[in-house]
């Protein structure tokens, strides 16, 4: 294990905090209230202002987009338990359709490069994908989601509290998508809300780090960076398997093999890597298939820190999790099945 490669994930810790405090303070203040109000005044509706929300935390081209998301989500959240657990899927389905089609991803960079096709052609082969998640992302929210699941304080909106509560973190997330240094941008976005609420209280402002989340992430961290150590081992077997593609149980064993070792990894470059590798191994054509089962196995890992901490942040249960996760990854497999094998 590269403890030093690990140190620096861990790094990653200090941005949850710093998200922590932001969106602690903008919900204790209801600093997002004013922009929040103009949405639904002009929609008429809690859930437009939940998808842009999600939409934003979903598109961020940075690393760490889940735990943005997840700020700003909470600014919204009720504190009903219940009602509480449902932010915590939107959350990860609105930050991992990313993965599918963002030219600055490893998963699309990767077999671009890989295959020598251009970004168009990538995004036509992965269409029929991205139609289903964004058709289940929508069904979700507007079906899954009730008006009275989503908090908005009632407060007058005008331009100037706007500018003043809204932009800083609208500044902040650029600065982050261009320098890429949290420590900058997110501890100055903390200390201005510290500095705009008079939060002065050592106390306090630790009130809103959830340490439940940093343990379980850091651990999963640890976890997911010595399982990665093994990833030669893994590409060498998938190069060595002797299964044949064209039999049922050569595919189903080919399949079997896929799915459990990005299950073990829980890495999007290297789910995507074991893809590839597959299909260079067993031919092209099966690339969509290798791609839509091995990342139904990274979305499942254990080693993928986004689960866990949706799960400590907003309480939501496990098997919550996994049964939206399972007819998600349904979904992906029913498509790329029926392109694969059937058309």
């Amino acid at each position: 294990m590269d403890f030093i490669e690990v140190a620096g994930s861990l790094q990653y810790l200090w941005m949850i905090v710093f998200i922590m405090i932001v969106a602690g303070l903008a919900k204790e203040h209801n600093l997002f209230a004013p922009a929040y109000v103009f949405v639904r005044n002009v929609f008429q509706s809690n859930k437009i202002v939940l998808v842009i929300l999600s939409t934003i935390g979903g598109i961020l081209p940075i690393s760490g987009r889940v735990t943005i998301s997840a700020g700003l989500l909470d600014t919204i959240a009720p504190k009903d338990p219940e009602k509480r657990q449902k932010y915590g899927i939107i959350d990860y389905l609105a930050t991992h359709h990313y993965y599918m089609w963002s030219p600055l991803e490893k998963t699309v960079i990767i077999p671009i490069a890989t295959f020598g096709i251009t970004y168009t052609a990538w995004i036509e082969q992965i269409l029929p994908l991205l139609v289903g998640t964004f058709l289940f992302i929508g069904w979700y929210i507007w079906k899954r989601v009730d008006e009275t699941d989503i908090t908005i304080a009632s407060t007058d909106s005008t331009i100037f509290s706007v500018i003043r509560d809204i932009l800083p973190m609208i500044v902040a997330i650029i600065g982050y998508v261009i320098f890429e240094n949290f420590y900058v941008t997110f501890g100055i976005l903390a200390l201005y809300y510290i500095i705009l609420t008079s939060t002065w209280d050592i106390k306090k402002l630790i009130s809103y780090i959830n340490l439940d989340v940093l343990l379980i992430v850091g651990t999963v961290i640890v976890f997911s960076a010595f399982l990665q150590t093994y990833d030669s081992e893994f590409k060498k077997a998938i190069e060595t398997v002797g299964l044949n593609p064209n039999t049922f149980f050569g595919m189903f064993g080919i399949t079997t093999f896929g799915f459990v070792s990005s299950f073990l990894m829980g890495s999007s470059g290297k789910f995507v890597a074991i893809a590839v590798l597959m299909a260079q191994v067993f031919g092209i054509e099966y690339f969509l298939w290798f791609f839509a089962v091995d990342y139904s196995a990274y979305l499942v890992s254990p080693a993928h820190k986004c689960l866990m901490l949706g799960n400590r942040y907003f309480g939501t249960p496990y098997h919550t999790y996994y049964i939206a996760l399972a007819t998600w990854a349904g979904i992906l497999l029913s498509i790329a099945g029926t392109i694969t094998f059937l058309l």
